[in-house]
């Protein structure tokens, strides 16, 4: 019993090890998770909501049209020389006797028309990371969370890092995948609508659809996106750091009073510029780049574009035009970049010194 005693005394007076401090990636895991949690309304809820939102005016829509098909059925329609009516249409027969011009077009109609459908909860996100970054820095200084912040063992550059990510990373891969969602449930209401009128959604919608090649397509535009991105994510977080109040008018007024000035005055005349060039190379970049397609903007010349407007894309083109190569070769992508970091360099400093009251 004594020998049991005095075996537990010398292991408590026996010096423990130091704990190791967590690894980088780990603290910056938990700082992404936190930003979520956080704001999950905006990153999460709002998407779905804006989905399913679009999913209730599809059936509503579909409803309406079904309707509007059932007044109609007298009708008829030519099909190879005969007179048929609508409702008595072998939609299986018109499929196997179509051309291959046709079957491509109706695959590029059918992918298009469901590609359409996720851009609700992306446009929504649109929104969601302009006042996430506009009032990530800023709220925190209001509330004086920042105090609390402030006096964990976590770097302003790992904070504000970490709001960079769940803006441009996080952010756009739950879009991403929110918005794959609603096409699926799109595909869902368009397969009920065809099975009411006899036809088989198998062979006339889903081996037309190329599910592979739209998710890949939308996940595309992600990594250039993080690009074209940085000078709106730089200009917001830079206001929500030194702005005092009312960031959003600071924000947007800055750069419209100055495209006005340089209008109003001419000043691009010295460098042989137009006021237009101030406008879609200042003060766009700084307001609109955070939208998710917006980099197409930068690609608004390319003879490509010309021909997608008047022959259509089929999917393919768009994969690639989304994930937009060409601009790796435009200096205007890498100077935006590049006068974002400066920006984002500049709010992680300003947030460091930043008086919290």
């Amino acid at each position: 019993m004594n020998t049991s005693i005095d075996a537990m005394a010398v292991d408590t007076d026996r010096p423990r090890a130091p704990r190791a401090a967590p690894h980088a990636t780990h603290t910056f895991k938990l700082l992404l998770r936190r930003e979520f949690w956080e704001h999950k309304g905006g990153f999460l809820w709002a998407p779905l909501i804006a989905g399913a939102i679009f999913l209730l005016f599809s059936l509503l829509g579909g409803g309406a049209g079904q309707l509007a098909f059932l007044r109609h059925a007298d009708k008829t329609m030519q099909i190879n020389g005969r007179e048929i009516a609508i409702t008595e249409v072998n939609w299986g027969e018109l499929l196997s006797s179509a051309s291959p011009n046709d079957l491509r077009q109706l695959h590029d109609f059918i992918n298009g028309m469901t590609m359409l459908s996720a851009s609700w909860p992306l446009l929504v996100f649109g929104f969601v990371v302009f006042f996430y970054l506009l009032g990530c820095l800023y709220d925190e200084r209001k509330d004086r969370s920042v105090l609390f912040w402030k006096s964990l063992p976590v770097s302003d550059r790992d904070t504000v890092l970490s709001k960079l990510g769940t803006a441009l990373v996080v952010g756009p891969l739950l879009a991403t995948g929110i918005g794959f969602a609603t096409m699926l449930g799109f595909g869902l209401i368009v397969s009920a609508f065809l099975l009411f009128n006899g036809a088989n959604p198998f062979t006339l919608y889903w081996a037309q659809l190329d599910l592979p090649l739209l998710l890949g397509t939308m996940l595309s535009w992600i990594p250039m996106y993080i690009l074209w991105a940085l000078p709106t994510a730089g200009w917001l977080l830079l206001c929500s750091a030194w702005a005092k109040s009312k960031p959003f008018l600071w924000a947007i007024l800055l750069p419209v009073f100055a495209g006005l000035l340089v209008s109003w005055f001419d000043l691009l005349r010295f460098v042989r510029l137009d006021s237009s060039w101030f406008w879609e190379h200042i003060v766009a970049r700084l307001l609109t780049s955070a939208w998710p397609g917006s980099h197409l903007l930068g690609m608004i010349d390319d003879s490509t574009m010309e021909v997608a407007s008047r022959d259509g894309l089929d999917l393919s083109t768009l994969a690639g035009k989304l994930a937009a190569t060409d601009l790796l070769a435009n200096p205007s992508l890498w100077i935006g970049a590049a006068a974002g970091v400066v920006m984002i360099l500049a709010a992680i400093r300003l947030r460091r010194w930043r008086d919290e009251g």
